[in-house]
């Protein structure tokens, strides 16, 4: 039986882990923090999970919130301009529904559950100079930490990252307590954007504690309009500021937002940092080596929801390259085309985030507009944050953009095209 370790319990590691456990490896979780410490510790970001990857959380039978947890299919973007005005709004569905999980309460209970089907799981703060004893008690040794000494070893792929500045400065909240929870509950994901200035996204969420509420997550540009939260120190205060800076930059959302509360004065998360694409692979000596996934090697932006989707679609993409491979050592070539093979659909997934980070090209407009107008289009937008490759070339690219909007609005164009 291969022993694998598996040092850091979040969303790619442990689906990892027990997606290995259940075809008959050995697997060992090595984190800094016990399950216990994870339920009652700070929020941490909120990870909305698209159909796809929703799916390989059922094939495992982690998807244990499926009859409490509030699934969602509505999906609307609404722009506005710097100068408080309304522009327009995208309206539609994705063809399944999504879920967003307090995070601290899904790795408590997968926690659980991969100990309770033998799986060894062991508290300890691993430190760089532990890896190379892990790597002669483990056939393989994947770090999933996305931050701390352990991902500063995985260096920075220059060629695959755009930025060396954080894009935005994120404030996340929990809120809830509507006047009139029946009509103003957020029941879809909501993605309003001031051009230039930031964007915010809201969308329901299953907080530990049992509670449906909402997370509302604001993007806001460093310098701009909406960078106003420094020096905020509380859950209430931040919301406070939040209506403030709605009711001038978005007048014609602020009913929406008028009469939220938040859950908990330390319901918030507030912070910044650099999206990071990083080599898969540290050599420690000439014989041994780690192997990263999730946030280890790529972090992105959460503008566009992929980061727990791309993070369980990568342990998927591993395990499967970790069976297949059978009793073949995991040198670093391996290692490295098995990083390969994901990126070619993680390079779709790092420009959609880049894409929505950046200026609207005029061709974006286009794009968002005709949404606006067409409900094909609109479908075609929505469903490509389950699956962004669905979403090039035409959303990168002028003429591609122009071809597709053809096709869609059945122009004359489209149909010499398809003459």
């Amino acid at each position: 039986m291969r022993k694998v370790g598996i040092i850091g319990a979040g969303q790619s590691g442990l689906h990892l882990a027990i997606r290995l456990l259940k075809s008959g490896y050995d697997v060992t979780i090595i984190s800094e923090h016990s399950a216990e410490d994870i339920f009652n510790g700070p929020p941490t970001g909120a990870t909305y999970l698209f159909s796809d990857a929703l799916q390989l959380e059922k094939e495992l039978g982690l998807d244990l919130w499926h009859n409490t947890a509030c699934h969602s299919t509505g999906f609307n973007i609404n722009l506005g301009t710097p100068d408080g005005n309304y522009a327009f709004s995208i309206n539609s569905s994705t063809s399944k529904p999504g879920v967003s999980i307090d995070q601290r309460m899904k790795f408590y209970e997968w926690i659980k559950l991969f100990k309770e089907n033998s799986g060894k799981f062991i508290v300890s703060n691993t430190v760089p100079s532990d890896l190379l004893e892990y790597t002669k008690q483990f056939d393989l040794v994947v770090i999933s930490c996305g931050k701390g000494p352990l991902a500063k070893l995985f260096t920075r792929d220059k060629a695959k990252s755009s930025r060396e500045t954080p894009a935005r400065k994120l404030l996340q909240l929990h809120i809830n307590d509507f006047k009139q929870p029946d009509t103003t509950k957020f029941t879809s994901i909501t993605l309003d954007a001031v051009m230039g200035a930031g964007e915010i996204i809201t969308a329901p969420f299953y907080q530990k504690d049992h509670i449906q509420c909402a997370f509302l997550l604001i993007e806001s540009v460093p310098g701009g309009p909406m960078d106003i939260f420094d020096d905020i120190k509380s859950g209430t205060a931040y919301l406070e500021k939040v209506k403030e800076m709605i009711r001038e930059l978005l007048p014609w959302r602020y009913e929406a937002f008028e009469n939220a509360e938040i859950i908990r004065d330390d319901a918030f998360l507030y912070g910044s940092f650099v999206p990071v694409v990083r080599k898969p692979v540290v050599q420690l000596n000439s014989n041994a080596a780690v192997f990263g996934i999730g946030d280890a090697v790529i972090l992105n932006d959460p503008i566009v929801g992929q980061g727990g989707n791309n993070a369980t679609k990568m342990a998927d993409a591993y395990a499967k390259a970790i069976i297949a491979h059978g009793d073949k050592p995991f040198n670093v070539d391996w290692m490295n085309k098995t990083f390969d093979d994901f990126w070619e659909y993680s390079k779709h997934v790092n420009r959609f985030c880049d894409i929505f980070l950046s200026p609207p090209a005029p061709h974006m407009l286009d794009i968002l507009g005709a949404a606006s107008q067409n409900a094909e289009i609109a479908f075609d937008f929505v469903n490509g944050f389950n699956h962004p490759p669905s979403l090039f070339p035409w959303l990168d690219e002028p003429k591609a953009a122009r071809q597709y909007l053809a096709s869609r609005m059945k122009t004359p164009e489209a149909l010499s095209q398809n003459q």
